[in-house]
This record gives structure tokens, C-alpha cells and sequence, in this order.
């Protein structure tokens, strides 16, 4: 397992009139390789959770162990090897930009870890290349003079230029017309191809996060509802909804023909799916 998370609970602000309890004796595990979203309504503990994983939130209670490298209460890890092992894209990744050009913004994290000046050139090099976008074009380029889209993928880059075994992100479709979207969770899967194979994302749609996770990780109040494959979670369309969660359209559509009578597979989750599956019942 890439990640072990074992009775996790956390507290903001304990003893204080304004404690609130964040994740309570939250357990689970993530295989190497797997993509893994996690939803859940405002509040759920999302981003809470994820921020453990590379110890931007010290842990104060449970265990959490990533690729061999145990977090919990006593120990002392090497944040620095953490970091560079979890790679952290947090929402509106464009807002993390800050230095005068592309080349530079890029190279922080691998100068940061004393790597050599050749090693670091070499890694901007893959890592522009990778989210798509011209090395030679945008390197001298101040990043704040890009567009939005370009800016996202220069954050994205100065992530991935750490080469972590695992990338988080933080809804990074937020802010993003459909196109713009669609983009993105191509560029995710290219990263997660060719890069960095163990994903996890945030996400508040179910009917993109669906369409792309291995698992789904459903949170409630700070504890672990449901983590199961799409189509098994989606047999518990009615705690999803009583907990604020909706089911994806064409989970609905095929549970409405079901209940007329017709035979549509339990595993139809994306409109591609709903259209074969009408295609199948039709004779076509």
C-alpha cells in the first residue's frame, strides 16, 4: 500500500468556544497506482485530510504511513522528503505562482531540495513539457503575463517537477468553463501515465469525479461514509442523498429504466455508457 491512514481524527482550535472536530477515526488505505477521488458536502473534512498527507497539518491523532514513512504524533519525519514524496496542487494552483519567470517558478521545489543546477534544468525541462506547454516559448516569461490556463500548468509543473510518487489535488477544475475542465483531467491522466501513477483529487462533481477515479472516498462530518469503485457506490444512491450527495445523470437515467422493466447493466456510469447501453437494448 502507497498509503495506510489508520484511525485518523483531528481538531481545530481544541478547548476553545470555537473546537470543531474536522475527520473523526478516519481509516483507509490507497494502493500504489490507484486514482482516487474524495467528495463530500462543505465542511466534510476533504481538505483537511489530504493536507496530513504531506504534513502541511502536523497529525495530532491516529497514524498515517506514506510509502514506508510513518506519521504519527511522536515521530519526527523528514518533512522535506515528505514533501517532495505527496505533491501538493491546491485550489486556484495559479495563485501559488510567484517568481519572475516561468524557468524560475518551476525550479523552486528541486533547488529547494539542493538538487544539482543540471538535474534542476533537466526537470523544468520534462515537467513544462509535460503539462503541455513550449519550454523554449515560456521559460524567460514573466508567469503573471500568461493566461489563465497556461498559469494553471505552470503550478501544476512546479509540482510535478518534484517527481512525487503521489499528486493531490484540490478540486483543480474549480473556476474552469466545460473546455476547460475537460482539459484538465486530460492533463491529469497524461501526468498520472507518464509521471506520477498514484493520484488523489478532491472533487464536489460526482459526475466528472466518476468518470476518472479507480474509488471514490465519500466523507461525512469528518468520518469515512463510503469508499468503494463508482459502481458500487452508486448502489447507495439514497444515503448519498441523504448525507447532500447526488448521483451522476446516466447512473440516474439507468436506474429509472431498470425500474420500467429494462435489463441495463449496474455498471453504466457516464453518458458513453448510458448511450451504448440504449444502443444495446434498441438492436443497434
Amino acid at each position: 500500500m502507497s498509503i495506510i491512514v489508520e484511525n485518523l481524527s483531528y481538531t481545530y482550535m481544541p478547548k476553545t468556544p470555537y473546537e470543531k472536530k474536522a475527520l473523526d477515526n478516519l481509516s483507509f488505505q490507497i494502493r500504489e497506482g490507484e486514482y482516487v477521488g474524495i467528495i463530500g458536502a462543505t465542511g466534510s473534512g476533504k481538505s483537511t485530510l489530504v493536507q496530513h498527507l504531506n504534513g502541511l497539518i502536523k497529525l495530532t491523532e491516529g497514524r498515517i504511513s506514506v510509502f514506508g514513512m510513518e506519521l504519527d504524533k511522536k515521530s519526527k519525519p523528514d518533512y522535506k522528503k515528505l514533501r517532495s514524496t505527496v505533491g501538493m496542487v491546491f485550489q486556484y494552483p495559479e495563485y501559488q505562482l510567484f517568481a519572475e519567470t516561468v524557468e524560475k517558478d518551476v525550479a523552486f521545489g528541486p533547488k529547494n531540495i539542493e538538487l544539482s543546477a543540471e538535474e534542476t534544468a533537466e526537470r523544468v525541462r520534462e515537467a513544462v513539457g509535460l503539462v503541455g506547454l513550449d519550454y523554449d516559448e515560456v521559460a524567460g516569461r514573466s508567469p503573471f503575463e500568461l493566461s489563465g490556463g497556461q498559469k494553471r500548468r505552470v503550478a501544476i509543473a512546479g509540482v510535478i517537477a518534484m517527481r512525487p510518487k503521489v499528486l493531490v489535488l484540490d478540486e483543480p477544475t474549480a473556476g474552469l468553463d466545460p473546455a476547460g475542465r475537460n482539459d484538465m483531467y486530460r492533463l491529469i491522466d497524461k501526468i498520472k501515465a507518464e509521471s506520477t501513477p498514484t493520484v488523489i483529487m478532491i472533487s464536489h462533481n460526482m459526475d466528472e469525479i466518476s468518470r476518472h477515479a479507480d474509488r471514490i472516498l465519500v466523507l461525512n462530518e469528518g468520518r469515512k461514509e463510503f469508499f468503494l469503485p463508482p459502481a458500487e457506490l452508486f448502489a447507495n444512491s439514497a444515503r448519498l442523498s441523504q448525507i447532500g450527495l447526488d448521483i451522476p445523470l446516466p447512473v440516474k437515467v439507468a436506474g429509472e429504466l431498470r425500474s420500467r422493466g429494462y435489463d441495463v447493466s449496474q455498471d453504466v456510469i457516464t453518458p458513453d455508457d448510458l448511450t451504448a447501453e440504449i444502443r444495446r437494448l434498441a438492436g443497434r
